[in-house]
């Protein structure tokens, strides 16, 4: 179980870290289709972290 937590730990920051360099690559971007393509890869990784984080929630209340 323990072993679970950290799995989804560590794949809720690796989430986060995706979209926040999605965000970054946005910010730079020179076309608005990179912006656009970076933007949604941004949400995403979040919508991925936020799922990760719903079912970390559950198997705290499940223990």
């Amino acid at each position: 179980m323990i072993e679970l937590h950290q799995e989804l730990g560590s794949l809720i920051r690796a989430c986060e870290a995706a979209a926040q360099t999605h965000i970054d690559y946005a910010r730079q971007a020179h076309t608005e289709f990179q912006r656009s393509f970076h933007e949604r890869r941004a949400a995403e990784a979040l919508q991925r972290a936020h799922r990760y984080r719903q079912e970390l929630q559950q198997l705290s209340h499940d223990s």
